[in-house]
């Protein structure tokens, strides 16, 4: 009897364990396919999201070499994201900013840096590299063939991101 007691337990506690993964264990859906943006024109984008909220040309001082870079930026507003895509002189995207912090509902949901990627549809290299991890704030270099740097930081509640910045040539930021 006893025996049977502590199978029914065993059993129990085996099938509450199997029911309580956790939500970093679950992969998030993809919210934006920001590979398909790697290196493209103004056409692509504006083929892809629309004509843009607002455009912007700016100059951009490269930190380590001090060079000034001329860019310009697409301004988006898409399902509650505010987004900046940023074009080097030669046309090419190389960095998407997306802001969170103004949609109460965002779908970019803090987990693992993993699943952040899944959200971003993002498949992962083999030289993928840590480059700080402060619990509020994820930056990886070399993170796929198609993404040189991704660097995500948390929001106030720790729960998700104020801003997320994609870089395909993280070059004029360094």
């Amino acid at each position: 009897m006893r025996n049977s007691y502590l199978a029914i337990v065993a059993i129990f506690i085996l099938l509450l364990s199997a029911c309580s993964e956790s939500a970093s264990d679950v992969p998030d859906e993809p919210v934006l396919d920001v590979e398909q943006f790697s290196l493209v024109n103004q056409t692509f984008v504006k083929e892809k999201l629309g004509e843009p909220n607002s455009i912007d040309t700016w100059s951009h001082q490269t930190p380590s070499t001090g060079a000034n870079n001329a860019l310009t930026t697409l301004d988006y507003d898409w399902d509650g994201y505010y987004s900046e895509f940023h074009f080097d002189d030669k046309d090419r995207l190389i960095r998407i900013n997306i802001y969170s912090s103004d949609n109460e509902n965002s779908e970019f949901k803090k987990t693992t840096f993993e699943n952040l990627l899944k959200q971003l549809h993002i498949t992962t290299g083999k030289n993928l590299t840590k480059v700080a991890d402060t619990g509020v704030a994820w930056r990886y270099e070399r993170v796929s063939e198609k993404v040189d740097e991704v660097w995500a930081i948390g929001n106030t509640n720790n729960d998700g991101f104020d801003v997320i910045k994609v870089s395909f040539d993280v070059r004029p930021f360094k």
